[in-house]
């Protein structure tokens, strides 16, 4: 079996022609090739870790097996592509300017507008765009997720669990947005933001793509129902570290602002905790900073100076490493064979120990 090193080069290489085969029907109509470009960008870049956990979930269950059907590569082009849609959405309600140290996609759009000198208003456009970016995204990895599964005698089951994945994303997004406008109280908001976490990020990050995985192994239920329990305890772990990463990472190496997630006002489990541990000085400087676009430098300094003190990010990392030791009991005892065991301790601890 290749590493995960060697399968994330190899989908880096193959993602370019999966998206000029998907749109490839309507690739000579006049105008389509902004759509074309943009798309293309927007799967450039990233970790591939949704198709390094789809080829793991393959090895936890296959194991001594030594190269991976097409039907995983397949699996790992649809996830990736996939991901970009959801991407490209979830910049455009963020109103992010970045994605990965470069333009957002409706950024992108808005720009090649203003370029081209046409009607309308650049910033609309650019949103709009997006939006049906996101959408021909988001039906091109279909296309390849029934490709996957038309080979499958558990075609069904395998597709049913691939639009679960899809649609639960959409209702993580909703609950994200209302949890965004919810004037939230500080005793329930936690669990209140961990229920958003598992729906729109948790379980598509981690606990799908491994269980999607499997199922091309043959996958009994039992080993199924463990994969995606783990995969939900180690997601939860993910986007709690994804967090961090927006608030005390290196903007060279995250793409983003430092402090960006504070600025955006996302109610993220850190921020949950520094409303409880902060101390009245610091609250205020959160109340500075929280969901203002304009804060300076120094202030977000400041304030994360008082999160790392008063032992706020510490707390926020044994919450991260307790969900990540909770998944990786189930690995230590659950049915896979010890190559595939070593397979997923290995990406479970990549998962949570990044700089990006």
């Amino acid at each position: 079996m290749p590493n995960n090193q060697d399968f994330s080069t190899q989908i880096e290489e193959l993602l370019p022609k999966a998206w000029k085969e998907g749109i490839q029907p309507w690739r000579n109509l006049e105008g389509i090739e902004e759509l074309f470009e943009v798309g293309l960008a927007s799967l450039r870049g990233g970790k591939r870790t949704r198709a390094r956990l789809a080829q793991t979930g393959f090895a936890a269950i296959s194991g001594g097996q030594t190269t991976p059907p097409r039907g995983v590569y397949d699996l790992a082009i649809a996830l990736e592509i996939y991901q970009a849609s959801a991407l490209v959405h979830d910049d455009i309600i963020d109103n992010a300017p970045l994605r990965r140290g470069k333009d957002a996609t409706h950024i992108s759009f808005t720009k090649n507008h203003q370029a081209g000198n046409r009607q309308g208003n650049s910033t609309e456009y650019g949103k709009m765009a997006g939006i049906l970016l996101g959408d021909v995204l988001l039906a091109v990895a279909d296309y390849y997720a029934f490709n996957v599964a038309s080979t499958l005698e558990t075609g069904y089951e395998f597709f049913t669990n691939w639009t679960e994945m899809t649609r639960e994303v959409g209702v993580g997004q909703y609950l994200d947005l209302r949890l965004e406008t919810d004037n939230l109280d500080p005793a329930t908001a936690l669990e209140q933001i961990l229920t958003v976490i598992r729906h729109k990020s948790g379980r598509y990050s981690v606990a799908h793509p491994l269980t999607l995985g499997a199922r091309l192994a043959n996958a009994s239920d039992s080993q199924l129902k463990t994969l995606f329990a783990i995969g939900e305890y180690w997601g939860i772990a993910f986007q709690l570290c994804d967090d961090e990463l927006g608030v005390f990472g290196n903007p060279r190496q995250t793409g983003k602002p430092a402090g960006g997630d504070l600025t955006e006002g996302k109610k993220t489990v850190l921020w949950s905790l520094a409303r409880q541990m902060l101390s009245e000085n610091a609250l205020e400087k959160l109340q500075q900073v929280f969901a203002n676009r304009a804060a300076t430098s120094e202030q977000i300094q400041e304030l994360t100076q008082a999160l790392n003190e008063q032992g706020v990010r510490d707390k926020h990392r044994e919450l991260i490493n307790e969900y990540a030791m909770r998944g990786n009991a189930l690995v230590e005892n659950g049915n896979f064979n010890q190559s595939g065991r070593e397979a997923l301790l290995e990406l479970g601890r990549l998962l949570v120990e990044r700089k990006s």
